[in-house]
């Protein structure tokens, strides 16, 4: 075990699972390979890891939106993202939101766009989805289908469920659209993820009370940027393996979606997803960022697909994306 990973793994089990009376610490390095690099989002969260994507295409090898939709949709206006993007992406051209990202690329607000050519795409659209509609999805397949390889990108729109995070064994009926927003659906979306993310994975590890001596919560003030809306409080799921080893661990960094978020469901969502399951047996970090509410431009603790941080939101000056490139950062050790 190096000193840095031994650091964490002494003051992550001091702090415990989060809870309003546990002290958290700060998030600390782990050994992490920079080259295996995922992430991941449900509604708001999908339209987050979009941009993450595009915006950081050297940090992030791969994406997955669940019930998201394509890079730039909102274009800045909350009600562009309400009337068109949620309910009428018929309306939406795929060549206006390509054209924004060589414009950004253009004037060095994102990386390369050429980055994505080899990058793996995941894409989830609920048959039922009636608050964020499915064609969404397919205006972002149109999109990564310009800049990344279509053999690799997966999009799956057959399971007849409703807006949420799909799993197979947590969550209300397939067809629910309501808090938690999780869908028990039979199906193993967070394994299917990973999988399209890293190829052949060991299966998943039982679920138990133990897994959450694994989640840790750590200090996300010190990562605030501008009105990056952060809650106090981030989730990271540490592996055994690694919290023990000198070799590289994988990271998947995931986005919950609006009112999905600590001040809202607790810890539901960062304990039921599925992810962990799957992290845990093979070795993968998993980085639960958490959003909070923040006033009349935000008020169900969205991330920020819609512009209320400012212009920047969807490049690398953006306040969300600039904290969450920190958070990463701090975990490779470089911040």
């Amino acid at each position: 075990m190096n000193i840095r990973t031994l650091g964490l793994v002494l003051v992550l089990f001091c702090s415990g699972l989060v809870n309003a009376q546990q002290r958290v610490s700060k998030l600390t390095p782990l050994s992490v390979n920079p080259g295996l690099i995922t992430v991941s989002g449900i509604s708001a969260g999908g339209f987050m890891a979009v941009q993450m994507h595009v915006a950081l295409s050297t940090v992030f090898k791969g994406s997955a939106s669940v019930a998201g939709g394509i890079y730039w949709c909102a274009q800045g206006n909350a009600l562009q993202a309400q009337m068109t993007c949620m309910r009428n992406p018929g309306m939406l051209n795929t060549a206006t939101f390509l054209q924004k990202a060589k414009s950004e690329e253009a004037a060095g607000k994102i990386e390369k766009l050429e980055n994505l050519k080899n990058s793996r795409v995941f894409i989830y659209a609920g048959k039922n989805d009636s608050i964020v509609a499915p064609g969404n999805s397919d205006k972002l397949y149109e999109f990564f289908s310009k800049v990344t390889s279509t053999k690799n990108i997966k999009y799956k729109n057959d399971v007849p469920s409703g807006h949420g995070w799909i799993t197979n064994r947590f969550g209300g009926s397939c067809g629910s659209q309501a808090s938690p927003w999780m869908s028990n659906c039979n199906y193993d979306m967070a394994g299917d993820i990973l999988t399209h993310m890293y190829g052949p994975l060991l299966p998943p590890i039982k679920s138990s009370t133990e897994m959450k001596k694994q989640l840790f919560a750590f200090d996300q003030s010190e990562f605030q940027t501008g009105n990056s809306s952060l809650y106090q409080t981030g989730y990271v799921y540490v592996p055994k393996a690694c919290q023990s080893t000198r070799s590289g661990c994988r990271l998947h960094v995931n986005f919950h979606g609006c009112q999905m978020g600590p001040n809202y469901i607790q810890d539901q969502y960062v304990t039921n997803n599925g992810l962990n399951e799957w992290a845990e047996t093979n070795n993968i970090v998993v980085l639960y960022p958490q959003a909070t509410s923040s006033g009349f431009t935000n008020p169900y603790g969205c991330w920020d697909w819609f512009g209320y941080t400012g212009s920047d939101y969807v490049n690398k000056n953006g306040p969300q994306v600039i904290a969450i490139q920190k958070m990463v950062y701090r975990l490779l050790g470089k911040f």
